[in-house]
């Protein structure tokens, strides 16, 4: 758990009906339960991690303003 989580982040999202939000849509959180979301994360969950989610058929989606983040939105649309 320690490797996933950081405290450094930029904004935060107050969900509380993630399906008819607009706002859930936009950062891709439509599908999310409700909750605080950060924005935009500060640093990369390990490989391991993003493998493991892989083979159970999950879909990481990166928040760290990468490359990948950028795919990953694009793909979304």
């Amino acid at each position: 758990m320690q490797d996933c989580t950081s405290a450094n982040f930029n904004g935060v999202i107050a969900l509380t009906d993630p399906e008819k939000s607009w706002v859930a849509k936009w950062q891709r959180l439509d599908k999310y339960v409700a909750g605080m979301y950060a924005v935009q994360v500060i640093g990369q969950v390990p490989q391991d991690v993003i493998t493991e989610l892989t083979n159970r058929g999950i879909k990481y989606v990166p928040r760290d303003g990468s490359k990948e983040d950028e795919l990953a939105e694009r793909e979304y649309d």
